[in-house]
């Protein structure tokens, strides 16, 4: 359904804050466990095998879910969808942050995974809509920078509370963040117009996504321990790409799909995505795995690792809005270029890291 857009541009830029801090929070969530895992299991009693499943869970559940809540908001409204993830991921933070043992925080996450998908998959879709043709380069930038600032950024942040609070607090400060988004939301955000249809939901496809996402990555989590050739792995991957073959034919035939596969025909749009997605996992990689060499081989503490980690995203913060305004200038194909020239040379800086 269409939002208002014609909005003031101070309006606009206060629906990007609103929209860029639920964003942080939620891609933050996704990585600020890391580095309270080891405090994480040795408080619950559980060995650290047991204790990542609580990163795990959060990010399986969110993928197997952004397309649903995408389609969703497609017909219902992209605000109305966004709105109601921020409760559900402040709900979830305040559960989270309960030790009542591994259970409960499993299920917490799963509530909290639910209200993030609802509002990562909306967030993109909504400052394209508010924002004017002349300034969408910079709303999406601008959103961009708190994705990658939250998936970045999880590992500082976490050490330095970590450093001075017990690690309830990596979840429970989303709380007082999200409830000032949810008031800053109702007066800033536009009015979603209600559906006339009845919303058509693909079901079956839904279903099917989600297991090839769970099955597959939660068989990539038991090869970390059992080995990637060990027969459950094996047996994920080969039920993967099953369920990814009826998932394809399936979307083709359905008259209402969850994801028109026909967008990818677009060269461009497809070419965005893998681009995008190479670009988070190799930031992704740094994050997850810096914490141990800084924590475990260089014998930092977490407060003092996690500023040594704050060096990236304080940089994101400072370049992305800049980037917006000049791929608002000029040619958005070597702006990006560019951007990833700079990204190839930054990367190949671990190599000679001693």
């Amino acid at each position: 359904m269409a939002e208002e857009t014609s909005l003031s541009p101070t309006r606009v830029s206060w629906i990007l804050v609103a929209l860029g801090m639920f964003t942080f929070m939620s891609t933050l969530d996704s990585s600020i466990i890391n580095i309270a895992l080891p405090v994480i299991a040795k408080d619950l009693a559980i060995p650290m095998n047991q204790a990542t499943w609580s990163v795990s869970i959060y990010l399986i559940v969110i993928s197997g879910l952004l397309t649903l809540f995408g389609n969703l908001g497609d017909q219902v409204g992209k605000i109305q969808v966004f709105k109601w993830g921020t409760y559900i991921f402040t709900l979830g933070s305040f559960l989270a942050g309960i030790n009542l043992g591994l259970g409960f925080l499993l299920f917490s996450r799963v509530v909290q995974a639910i209200g993030a998908a609802m509002t990562m998959s909306n967030s993109f879709g909504i400052s394209t809509t508010v924002a004017p043709a002349h300034m969408r380069a910079r709303a999406m930038a601008t959103i961009a920078m708190f994705v990658s600032l939250g998936a970045i950024a999880g590992p500082a942040v976490g050490g330095l509370i970590l450093s001075v609070l017990s690690w309830s607090f990596i979840f429970w400060i989303n709380v007082p963040l999200g409830i000032i988004t949810i008031i800053l939301g109702a007066f800033i955000f536009p009015k979603s117009q209600r559906a006339k249809q009845a919303v058509k939901i693909d079901w079956w496809g839904t279903l099917v996504f989600f297991s090839l996402v769970a099955i597959f990555f939660g068989g990539i989590n038991v090869a970390q321990e059992q080995g990637f050739t060990a027969p459950i792995p094996v047996l994920s991957y080969v039920l993967s790409l099953g369920l990814l073959w009826f998932f394809i034919k399936w979307e083709q035939k359905v008259k209402y799909p969850l994801l028109d596969l026909t967008i990818f025909k677009t060269k461009m749009f497809t070419l965005s995505v893998i681009t995008s997605f190479l670009v988070f996992a190799s930031g992704f990689f740094i994050n997850v795995l810096l914490p141990f060499y800084l924590e475990n081989l260089r014998h930092i503490e977490p407060g003092k690792a996690g500023m040594f980690m704050m060096s990236y995203p304080l940089a994101m913060l400072l370049g992305t809005p800049i980037s917006g305004m000049v791929a608002d200038q000029f040619d958005r194909e070597y702006v990006t270029f560019f951007a990833l020239t700079g990204i190839a040379f930054g990367m190949s800086g671990w190599l000679f890291m001693g």
